[in-house]
């Protein structure tokens, strides 16, 4: 998983870097830097895909399990019933644990009203960290300045 992680990483390096160049570079080359960046774009969305899959593998063998008709989030025996809000944060960030979302993307892809308030998702991440704390889900719902929300799996 960590080996995906630092692939994504390097490539997203890489996407930045030649995006920020592209301007400059001659008509000619500005096509084959085009070319070469959906190359990167489809390796990086296979590396998505890929940790993807070991992350829920690795929810799986920690017991977790969410109920999308109760709103109902379980661990290892324990379980606690979710506002729609909360379960479709909870649902959004688990499905995308390796990724860092800003505010505004939040209210935009996990909740797809972008018309709430930034308050709001604070709100809902505040409540979401207690309800993963009470249920000793080993996860921490981090906030990174300038990148977003992310889900970080504890490896204890």
């Amino acid at each position: 998983m960590s080996i995906y992680a630092d692939l994504l990483e390097f490539k997203r390096g890489i996407l930045d870097r030649v995006r920020r160049d592209m301007a400059n570079l001659k008509p000619v080359a500005q096509k084959a830097a085009a070319v070469d960046l959906e190359i990167i774009e489809t390796q990086m969305y296979g590396y998505e895909e890929r940790l993807d899959l070991w992350y829920g593998r690795l929810w799986e063998l920690h017991g977790l399990d969410l109920d999308p008709a109760g709103r109902m989030v379980r661990h290892q025996g324990r379980e606690v019933a979710l506002t729609k809000r909360e379960f479709q944060l909870l649902q959004f960030l688990l499905d995308h644990p390796h990724r860092f979302f800003t505010t505004t993307q939040i209210l935009g892809q996990a909740w797809a009203d972008p018309a709430l308030f930034p308050e709001e998702v604070r709100n809902y991440v505040r409540r979401l960290r207690k309800i993963l704390i009470d249920l000793a889900i080993p996860v921490d719902l981090v906030n990174k300045p300038g990148k977003g929300y992310s889900l970080v799996f504890r490896l204890d």
